[in-house]
């Protein structure tokens, strides 16, 4: 294979779980795809000299992103843990995955038969997972996946010719027979009515209930959300053992904060106070002395993917802005933590 440059219709990636069992899944409307790979060195000097006395080649470390448009096939997320025997946070960050990033001519309209060159990486764990759901464009997902093994195959031993077939004539598998849900999920596929919004968010009604930001009557939101973006970063730390080098677990560094963003455009103010004391309306209650309450957050898209905080999100943030002289409108960003929860279910019962 000889080509002129590597572009996007020339690649493709897939998982499988870990050990290694060649059940490699293909992964649909991959954006956009990066490889790192370090190798970390460690210096050694000694008295009678300038020069280095060694240069000592550490554990290297490998590291795969991958970003996709949710469309209706299986999540990153949800493919790099397949093993997982429940879909709570603690139990997905155990498992451990294989990847494929394939690369074929780039004088075909679509990648066919067994790849000329693949890269393989072993024994990957996910290490951060964000999602974005934006007013303008697609709802996407990024996943960023750790490991120290990476090898380059010519040919593929992975990516054959049976993972190649999937593309030519794909589309969403949201635009498939059965499995109809609007195509890529873009703003209007943020099923609203089977959401479960902070109530501190102006606007959104003051209950823990679904479709709380949902007015029924006129079949529209009530707060008017611009952007809704959700993340976790595990922060994996290696565990070593003498008597060899590659660790034998990448352990998640727990507690593992989860954050969740909504952008509004502003109709009125935040009407988030902040008293030294406390707010007055939780005097002899459990928030006695707090600005904020404990809130359920729940985010559901037409395709049936869900993103499931649990109910104890607090606030960490609100700030108002925009609305410049230049004719911006004025916005508002609350900003929500909380740990350890976080359950995401993928579209179609994937």
């Amino acid at each position: 294979m000889a080509n002129n440059r590597i572009f996007y219709a020339c690649q493709a990636v897939a998982i499988s779980p870990y050990p290694d069992n060649n059940n490699f899944v293909e992964v649909h409307g991959v954006q956009s795809v990066g490889v790192n790979t370090t190798f970390n060195l460690e210096q050694a000097f000694e008295l009678g000299q300038i020069s280095i006395y060694e240069n000592i080649e550490g554990l290297p470390d490998v590291e795969l992103t991958i970003e996709k448009v949710l469309d209706g096939y299986p999540l990153v997320y949800r493919l790099a843990t397949s093993d997982a025997t429940e879909d709570t946070l603690v139990n997905r960050t155990k498992q451990r995955c294989c990847a494929a990033l394939a690369i074929f001519a780039d004088d075909q309209d679509a990648v066919t038969g067994t790849a000329p060159v693949e890269i393989y990486l072993s024994g990957l764990y996910i290490n951060n997972v964000s999602y974005t759901l934006p007013v303008d464009g697609n709802c996407t997902e990024s996943v960023t996946l750790v490991g120290n093994h990476k090898v380059w195959n010519t040919p593929a031993t992975k990516f054959t010719s049976t993972l190649a077939s999937e593309f030519g004539t794909d589309t969403p598998k949201n635009l498939q027979a059965g499995t109809i849900a609007g195509g890529i999920q873009r703003r209007e596929n943020v099923d609203m009515s089977s959401s479960t919004l902070p109530k501190s968010i102006y606007g959104v009604t003051q209950s823990t209930s679904a479709g709380n930001n949902w007015n029924s009557a006129t079949s529209s939101p009530k707060a008017h959300i611009q952007n809704i973006s959700i993340s976790a970063d595990m922060g994996r730390e290696d565990i070593l053992e003498l008597g060899r080098k590659a660790p034998y677990y990448r352990a998640p560094n727990f507690p593992i904060e989860v954050t969740c963003e909504f952008e509004v455009i502003a109709v009125s103010g935040d009407f988030v106070s902040a008293y030294e004391e406390g707010k007055p309306a939780y005097v002899g209650t459990v928030d006695e002395g707090n600005n904020t309450g404990e809130e359920t957050i729940e985010v559901v898209l037409q395709d049936g993917t869900t993103f499931d905080l649990g109910s104890k999100n607090r606030l960490s943030s609100v700030t108002y802005g925009g609305g410049d002289a230049g004719g911006g409108n004025v916005s508002m960003t609350y900003s929500y933590s909380t740990f350890n929860d976080l359950e995401i279910l993928g579209p179609h019962g994937t």
